[in-house]
């Protein structure tokens, strides 16, 4: 059966989104259905799990550090995804890094940061405890939670699973929040799903085309999200220093089985080098990336697949 792309863009979670469907002749009704409760899924997990909305789980979550607080099931298993990000990462990735955050300058929403110079945190310490159970979560006392990009990965997650329930037989679908993408089934070439990596150097330019038949894409680094005096400073806070993070790829993209996971490895990639990335490639199968440093040309870890142009085959250096 020939089909069609069908998207709707829109914005949510400080990002411009998007959702998709693949859909034959006489399905666009079921196709509309689909889109319609994935970007309710959307909007459900962003009055859940954002920092900048003061009723959200999370926000109530932190105002109660210390003790257990009741949540909708989409805090506690976001935050039992950040924990076991946490874990995977070796502490690299930290959903408790939210003082050391707002220390930086990234205090509100990214359109209406200030340029305040960056302090320290005072006190603040990485790998501080956090509890999540069924329909309750806790932090403990003095520290507060940031589920940030992972967030994202897991919110289009579940609107893809959500847009799955509300049209069973759909043959295939993406959700795109902000460059943290879901990818399912089957296009409408019957293909893999085809994603543009960015160039960071470059704005509108990309460097090649990824070929995914499905899982999670995320793109990190220190091109994107930058604040504070003259942009110097960016949002990638490294656990070990509770600063931002020096050194590092401009921008690193990551593939991996499921998108919260994507964005949990490429936060681990962009702090640090090239050697650090191509030791945590091969000690994980299942993910992989290419990693863009300030100078010099990108390099493949792992195995993915890639399109490149004409004019970059001989500049991508597999590793």
């Amino acid at each position: 059966m020939s089909g069609r792309l069908v998207t709707e863009g829109f914005r949510a979670m400080g990002c411009d989104c998007a959702v998709a469907v693949t859909a034959g002749p006489g399905e666009a009704r079921r196709a509309a259905r689909a889109l319609a409760a994935g970007r309710r899924e959307v909007a459900a997990c962003e009055r859940t799990l954002s920092r900048f909305l003061p009723d959200s789980d999370l926000a109530r979550v932190n105002r109660g550090a210390g003790s257990w607080v009741e949540v909708d099931a989409r805090m506690a298993r976001a935050t039992r995804a950040a924990l076991a990000a946490r874990r995977a990462t070796g502490g690299r990735f930290d959903p408790t890094i939210l003082p050391a955050l707002e220390a930086a300058g990234y205090d509100r929403s990214f359109e209406r940061i200030s340029e305040r110079p960056a302090r320290t945190a005072d006190g603040w310490r990485p790998g501080g405890r956090v509890e999540a159970e069924a329909g309750r979560v806790r932090v403990e006392e003095g520290l507060a939670i940031d589920l940030g990009g992972i967030a994202k990965g897991w919110s289009a997650e579940r609107a893809l699973e959500a847009m799955r329930e509300a049209w069973p037989s759909m043959r295939g679908g993406l959700v795109d929040l902000g460059g943290d993408l879901a990818l399912w089934g089957l296009t409408p070439e019957r293909g893999p799903w085809r994603v543009a990596i960015a160039d960071p150097r470059t704005p509108g330019a990309t460097l090649g085309t990824l070929c995914v038949d499905g899982g999670g894409v995320a793109t990190s680094g220190r091109d994107r999200r930058r604040f504070g005096p003259g942009r110097s400073l960016h949002h990638l806070i490294d656990p070990a220093t509770g600063v931002p993070a020096i050194g590092g790829p401009l921008a690193v993209t990551v593939v991996a089985p499921q998108a919260h996971r994507a964005e949990a490895f490429a936060t681990l990639l962009a702090l640090g080098g090239l050697a650090a990335a191509e030791a945590v490639v091969a000690e994980h199968a299942d993910i992989a990336a290419v990693f863009v440093p300030d100078a010099g040309e990108p390099v493949v870890l792992g195995d993915p697949r890639i399109e490149w142009p004409a004019e970059a085959l001989t500049a991508a250096v597999a590793r």
